[in-house]
């Protein structure tokens, strides 16, 4: 899976600000199933990974009591949809689904999910990731198992690199002087692309400049600030490199884009670690042609990094087959046995401490990277994230405003300054309209 885009529109049977106000983080009446766990019991489990049956079906032969019902109802929207109609009418929804970090506020903060640390799960944050558990986590509730997750790091073609006489960037001043170099060398290669409706690309960019461009306090108190001086020195460093010709506008996951970034148009892809699989999966005949490298950094000496993308399991807080459905999310995202599907026959990065602290899951040596020990990389991006991101509980509907408003600066090759204040202009919009009260930071 390569998207990893925010989703968009998930509808809110209340306002937002109104259940979180009501609810205090506190999910109440809602009750695990008291069904023994050696009593056989089938669960339904929403998800859009393509061959996660592989997984399920290893479960399975581990839990012969629990069966498990995989459903494909859509990719991010259309499923998120799906859940939150099911929410609205009380039952028809999974017992556990497949869901972003960046979705998973809309419905924790609202009832809709189970506290795990309720069902079962009162190991996850011993199992898991500090810097991941805490994408799941509220207060002293947890509302999902880490699946994936992506530290950030920047694939580049080697080849293009050389052919061309330019340095791998450390920083993003070299990053914007390579830009010229290879364009300059090959005018059919470009540094990167920019497309104009992936959010991603902000959230990434931004969290590594520490910026805070939304805030939330005492549940409803809404501070945005994306005119803030990292906000504006993200703007103005790809405004300059957008508007100089320096990249490419295309849509990430298209077959027009895996083209440019197989015949060498697209020299660097700077994205969750994750991305390895996408170029493996799409792309196998650049093999020997991709390499890896830190995040580039704004300052010489810096080393803070950020993610893109990852998921965990949740489970429905009106599913009455919590705990079942709860021992089903730990075991795959887990277990050694799920843990190793998911990364074998998944491709996904596994986010348990004990796979990171594995030697040979660590050092071990990707061919398709010339032989790199990329995962040493990915630890030390992980390792290195900038703490203090959060997300909102209306994400969704941030993410899905981007386009018209950002996008719109980078197809016109405006100023994406000016993009970012007509995009605070529509999200203090709609909190309001959400009930929290708004502020406009100087």
């Amino acid at each position: 899976m390569i998207r990893h885009t925010a989703p968009r529109g998930v509808r809110r049977a209340v306002t937002v600000a109104a259940a979180l106000a009501a609810t205090a983080l506190v999910i109440t009446g809602c009750t695990s199933s008291d069904t023994p766990s050696d009593e056989p019991v089938e669960i339904t489990f929403w998800t859009w990974l393509p061959d996660i049956q592989t997984t399920v079906d290893k479960f399975e032969e581990a839990h012969p009591n629990i069966t498990v019902k995989v459903e494909n109802v859509g990719v991010g929207i259309d499923e998120y949809t799906k859940i939150q109609n099911a929410v609205d009418a009380g039952s028809g929804g999974p017992d556990v689904a497949h869901m972003t970090y960046d979705a998973i506020p809309a419905f924790a903060l609202t009832g809709a999910l189970a506290d795990l640390t309720q069902t079962g799960g009162e190991s996850i944050s011993d199992t898991f990731l500090p810097g991941v558990v805490s994408l799941v986590q509220f207060g002293d509730a947890i509302y999902g198992v880490p699946q994936d997750f992506g530290p950030g790091v920047m694939y580049y073609r080697e080849d293009l690199f050389t052919a061309a006489g330019v340095e791998v960037p450390t920083t993003w001043d070299e990053y914007a002087t390579a830009a010229e170099q290879l364009h300059a060398a090959n005018p059919n290669a470009y540094i990167t692309y920019l497309e104009p409706g992936l959010v991603d690309a902000p959230y990434m960019g931004l969290w590594q400049l520490g910026a805070k461009p939304w805030t939330i306090e005492n549940g409803t108190d809404l501070t945005l600030d994306l005119q803030s001086e990292e906000a504006l020195q993200w703007a103005d460093y790809w405004t300059e490199l957008n508007n100089a010709g320096l990249t490419l506008e295309s849509v990430q996951g298209s077959d027009e884009w895996f083209k440019q970034m197989g015949d060498g148009q697209i020299a660097t892809w700077v994205v969750g670690a994750w991305g390895l699989q996408a170029l493996t999966g799409v792309l196998p005949q650049n093999e020997g042609l991709w390499r890896v490298a830190p995040q580039p950094v704004w300052n010489e000496g810096d080393t803070g990094t950020s993610q893109w993308g990852g998921s965990a399991s949740v489970v429905l807080a009106q599913s009455e087959k919590q705990e079942a459905a709860t021992e089903f999310a730990l075991w795959v995202n887990g277990s050694e046995e799920g843990v190793a599907s998911l990364r074998d026959d998944q491709g996904l990065l596994p986010t348990t401490n004990a796979v990171w602290e594995d030697p040979a899951f660590i050092d071990e040596e990707i061919a398709y990277l010339g032989g790199q020990q990329a995962r040493q990389i990915f630890a030390q991006s992980a390792q290195d994230t900038v703490v203090g991101w959060s997300w909102t509980p209306f994400q969704p509907y941030i993410g899905s405003v981007y386009k018209d408003t950002v996008g719109q600066a980078i197809s016109n090759k405006t100023s994406i300054a000016e993009g970012f204040k007509a995009w605070q202009d529509r999200i203090a919009e709609y909190a309001e309209e959400q009930g929290f009260t708004v502020t406009i930071a100087d």
